[in-house]
């Protein structure tokens, strides 16, 4: 049932303010709203100058990025653009049409719903996974800003396709990948502690370590068909046919704390490359993760992470389709 909030007509205001909204793609790429729910793709060459593509629908902008082996993978709209202050909300997206309530509200939303009910350490545990999985996704925002910077960069100086080459602010997409990596793992772990609780473990049982052996123990080997467990196990077992939460605590160890991901064995760069499609060329960015990486040798690392991303989402919308709270957010009336 949706909690109903009424809002006093007399007190009410509305005002205006200037937006913009652009959607986000994989090495650097940007499709800026025109008007009519149509979008502008850039940069493309013509020529060896910097052009638009549109208009475009939103479907359109995915099958083409789809096409040069991009991914469309967030929306970000500014507001307040007509002050110094400018707000941005990060929408992630898993496809074009992937809008709706993100995971990171409907868990805001138990959150809120634990906390009337009483359980106010399932309420903490739901907040926190809402700020982590909003952190990360926004970080990955982050991240594409650089990408842009950097694609902007190298068309201006006429790099040649296949080109390498490094920068300070590189560092900068260094930082914010080890930020998704600290906020999945956060994410991950406040997953488990929340499954601990509902099915009745100490309060110690707080991590994805811990709450692995304290369900698979014989006396709870029952526990662990369960349809969110046995998932969560399945993707933390190295040897299963998709280990990517092994994957991703593996990245957050190596990391984190034996290895920055500026500080690998061979130097870290980014490489320019041109794709001929449809008769435009499309520019990009990409920056390989190491030869030596653990799962994805050699992979673009925006790329990589998105999937990780992706994947943990898919976990908690699993978890809070069996949460024992509401997963509806309040609404909000003007009366």
């Amino acid at each position: 049932m949706t909690d109903e909030h009424v809002i006093n007509r007399e007190t009410f205001r509305r005002s205006g303010t200037q937006t913009t909204a652009e959607l986000h793609i994989t090495g650097g790429v940007r499709a800026v709203e025109q008007h009519d729910r149509h979008w502008s793709w850039y940069p493309i060459l013509i020529g060896g100058s910097v052009k638009q593509l549109s208009p475009l629908p939103i479907q359109r902008v995915a099958s083409l990025a789809d096409a040069v082996g991009l991914t469309l993978f967030g929306g970000d709209q500014q507001s307040g653009l007509e002050g110094p202050l400018v707000s941005r909300v990060w929408t992630p997206l898993n496809g074009a049409n992937s809008g709706g309530l993100q995971p990171a509200d409907v868990w805001r939303a138990i959150a809120g719903n634990a906390h009337k009910a009483g359980d106010t350490d399932y309420a903490l545990l739901a907040r926190h996974l809402s700020y982590s999985l909003t952190a990360a996704g926004i970080r990955l925002r982050d991240t594409s800003d650089d990408h842009h910077a950097q694609l902007t960069a190298a068309i201006e100086r006429r790099e040649k396709s296949g080109a390498r080459f490094a920068n300070i602010p590189l560092q900068n997409l260094q930082l914010a990948f080890h930020s998704v990596l600290s906020e999945l793992a956060s994410a991950r772990d406040y997953i488990a502690a929340s499954l601990a609780q509902q099915l009745g473990a100490p309060a110690k049982i707080d991590a994805m370590n811990r709450f692995k052996e304290w369900v698979t123990a014989d006396s709870r080997a029952h526990m662990t068909s369960g349809p969110v467990v046995s998932v969560m196990l399945a993707a933390y077992d190295a040897t299963s046919a998709d280990p990517w939460l092994h994957h991703l605590t593996e990245y957050r160890n190596l990391y984190l704390h034996r290895q920055p991901l500026g500080s690998t064995p061979t130097p870290q760069f980014l490489i320019y490359e041109t794709v001929e499609h449809d008769g435009f060329t499309f520019p990009r960015i990409s920056m390989p993760l190491d030869t030596s990486d653990p799962s994805a040798p050699g992979m673009d690392a925006l790329t990589r992470f998105i999937q990780l991303y992706r994947a943990m989402t898919s976990l908690v919308k699993l978890a809070a389709d069996h949460t024992s709270y509401d997963a509806n957010p309040p609404t909000f009336v003007v009366k």
